[in-house]
């Protein structure tokens, strides 16, 4: 058994996995502690916090929580292709290519959204990503997006893929894209869902967007389990990040 300068016993690694892993589940379900971290976030709100983070020197609209998540999840999943809606400034469009890259796999994203900004697909052109990454223009809930979605499917061979929607946040459209977009994942596959830390900010904290607390993307959520017993919330990385914006929005394609 090994010790460190002082004097305490260093776990193997088997047990500081397993106590890692107690810790989490543990703090998944501490209420007090998510409110804590819900005064933060809305705190924080005031600095544009969300706004603050780059990934390879592009703006990437995620929490640092959120990104250690993906990275960890990418690594473990080991998607063959990602899919995301809301494409912003292009950063992560970015950081799913390189946690590909990263994790050995050759990186492949599909970026979609209504509306693509010239500084977005410059983001993308300039990187050395930009062949790894086909951006579509179109509406994320329409037969253009669902088709180029299934046919970038067909091409990893029913490997398992990662779907992130983060485009519209309201009720309906988020319903929409998951009714849309996830009839080809292969089984094994994940969709994370963002933003439901919509349904747990106070009523007017979104002001001049068509979502609140009542209408977001964790009742689109609700409302799309109840129908669809081949997708259920994933136990293992629903509650993962503890300073995060989608809590309790992680799915897995279960058959």
């Amino acid at each position: 058994m090994n010790s460190n300068e002082y004097g305490e016993v260093v776990e193997s690694h088997e047990s500081f996995m397993s106590a890692r892993q107690r810790d989490i589940t543990d703090m998944g379900l501490d209420d007090s502690l998510h409110d804590l971290a819900l005064s933060l976030q809305s705190a924080a709100t005031k600095y544009r916090y969300g706004y603050q983070q780059l990934w390879c020197g592009v703006p990437v609209i995620r929490l640092p929580d959120d990104i250690v998540l993906l990275q960890e999840l990418v690594h473990e999943l080991r998607p063959r292709g990602i899919v995301e809606t809301g494409v912003a400034r292009g950063g992560s469009l970015l950081l799913n290519a390189s946690l590909m890259e990263i994790a050995g796999l050759r990186p492949r994203v599909l970026g979609i959204d209504i509306q693509i900004y010239e500084h977005a697909r410059n983001a993308v052109s300039s990187s050395r990503y930009k062949d790894s990454i086909v951006l579509l223009e179109t509406d994320s809930t329409s037969e253009t997006a669902r088709s180029k979605v299934e046919t970038f499917t067909k091409q990893i061979n029913e490997n398992p893929m990662l779907l992130i929607l983060d485009s519209n946040h309201s009720h309906s459209h988020v319903l929409a894209e998951l009714q849309t977009l996830t009839g080809c994942l292969p089984v094994g596959s994940i969709v994370i869902v963002a933003d439901t830390i919509v349904a747990e900010m106070p009523p007017t904290h979104y002001e001049n967007r068509p979502w609140d607390s009542t209408n977001n993307p964790s009742t689109a959520i609700c409302s799309f389990l109840a129908l669809n017993a081949n997708f259920a919330l994933s136990t293992k990385w629903a509650r993962r990040g503890l300073l995060s914006e989608m809590r309790d929005g992680i799915l897995v394609k279960v058959s």
